[in-house]
């Protein structure tokens, strides 16, 4: 299970306990650079860590693992849990909220705001960066999520690689394309899951995922949702979902 912006390992908990629960074994690395706690400063390399140096770190720790591991992202970890089964990497691929990859429409005003403020600040690309706690209620924690949850989560709240945003929001700038991912390298079942009204990785971005696959990819969209699938309230209905995917591939 990988997580997205500004978390660490333990934002899976949740599911974790879940599919432990039911006999599984549960890998949730922490991305490099963010095993810090929320009041750290933020490391010196991490600024300018790319979307490849993550797959890159991932790649080794999922090959100790389980190289068949079902795979499963949240956010920017939607992302690069589709890298790693380019790769040629895991079982099964179940992206959560994922996050753009290089060729997609970037220009959806709402997260575009939700980044405005980091994106323009001078050199954001090569700065760390973490949202406000305004920015993340209302682009990460709405859509029903409780005020306690959202406090306790955002609380957790790490530094963040400026140029891992450069590369996902302005891949057209972006001459190593660290956010392309070739779909037609991967070849394992693939479930696209979406809040319908997540603000910051809408569901037009998983739709357009879910179209690149041609075909190969289930989707399915939380009506009542947003952003936050891996916690309250959408976790249990989430879990649930995985878990007919993994029975059944539907």
């Amino acid at each position: 299970m990988v997580h997205g912006m500004w978390s660490r390992g333990n934002c899976w908990d949740r599911l974790r306990a879940y599919f432990e629960e039911r006999g599984h074994r549960v890998l949730t690395p922490t991305l490099p650079w963010h095993d810090i706690s929320a009041a750290s400063p933020p490391p010196a390399k991490l600024g300018c860590a790319s979307l490849i140096d993550y797959t890159d770190a991932l790649e080794k720790e999922i090959i100790a693992f389980d190289r068949d591991a079902i795979l499963i992202g949240h956010s920017m970890g939607g992302l690069l849990v589709q890298k790693l089964a380019a790769r040629g990497l895991g079982s099964k691929l179940i992206c959560l909220s994922p996050a753009p990859s290089s060729g997609m429409f970037p220009f959806y005003w709402e997260p575009t705001r939700s980044f405005l403020k980091t994106t323009l600040r001078p050199g954001f690309w090569k700065k760390p960066h973490k949202a406000s706690w305004e920015q993340a209620r209302w682009s990460v924690f709405n859509a029903g999520v409780p005020l306690e949850e959202a406090r306790a989560v955002y609380a957790d709240y790490v530094w963040e690689s400026g140029r891992a945003l450069f590369e996902l929001a302005l891949w057209y700038l972006d001459g190593d394309q660290a956010a392309c991912v070739n779909r037609d390298r991967i070849r394992i079942p693939v479930l696209v899951a979406v809040g319908a009204q997540d603000r910051i990785t809408p569901k037009e971005w998983a739709r357009s995922a879910v179209r690149r696959f041609e075909g190969r990819a289930r989707y399915v969209e939380f009506p009542d949702y947003g952003h936050w699938l891996i916690g309250e309230p959408a976790w249990p209905h989430v879990a649930k979902r995985i878990e007919r995917f993994l029975e059944t591939g539907l």
